[in-house]
């Protein structure tokens, strides 16, 4: 049977190397269930952050584990928020990560970006992220592609699963981002777990089964 990955050891490797600014934060990364890959809080002063990721990620290479958890992490570690997929996405590539990030969107099924919020938004597909790599970090991708056995192909793009949530804590009241669209979470709730369901092409999106918005799948 197949080891499952110590997330949080990767994570705190993750941040002693990538991330200076989260080394005080209190970090916790977990499996859990959720409706996305992972799902991530932090609080406007960054002192607590918390991931979980999906069960079904322990399915996949390290590699493409690092991948996910880099994203996540430079969610929090930008210094305007965070909150935009995009520049999410280059935080990770700037911090040496991109070929990590490849990988991870290999397993994700996004060879192409995946724009969002009605093309306000994307995520970087594998394709987009490989042109962004320096002479080296390609060597080092293709390294890792043979290792994990994976052929980049068109033909894996699928959306099966949203990518991540959001929980940014702010100074009033918390919001949830799920594809870039912002909801507001009721005042009573805090930290919830987040369940995404689509119905005749509509994403509704629940906070401990209360039902917080929805959008149109794009």
């Amino acid at each position: 049977m197949p080891r499952v990955p110590d997330i949080h050891a990767l994570a705190n490797t993750l941040v002693f190397h990538a991330y200076p600014e989260l080394i005080n934060s209190n970090l916790q990364v977990t499996w859990g269930r959720t409706s996305s890959f992972a799902q991530i809080y932090w609080d406007e002063t960054k002192e607590r952050i918390s991931i979980r990721v999906n069960n079904d990620v322990k399915a996949w290479h390290e590699s493409g584990i690092l991948g996910l958890i880099s994203h996540e992490l430079s969610h929090p570690a930008q210094s305007r928020g965070g909150t935009s997929e995009l520049t999410t996405d280059n935080d990770s590539i700037r911090r040496g990560l991109g070929p990590y990030l490849a990988i991870e969107r290999l397993f994700a099924g996004k060879y192409e970006d995946h724009v969002i919020r009605r093309g306000k938004d994307r995520y970087l597909g594998y394709k987009s992220i490989r042109s962004q790599m320096t002479e080296l970090e390609v060597q080092q991708l293709d390294s890792l592609l043979s290792e994990v056995g994976i052929i980049p192909s068109r033909e894996k793009d699928v959306r099966k699963t949203t990518h991540d949530t959001l929980i940014h804590e702010e100074p009033k009241r918390s919001t949830i981002i799920v594809e870039g669209h912002r909801f507001m979470l009721p005042s009573a709730i805090k930290e919830p777990d987040i369940k995404i369901i689509e119905r005749n092409s509509t994403i509704y999106v629940y906070a401990d089964e209360v039902l917080v918005g929805e959008f149109l799948s794009e």
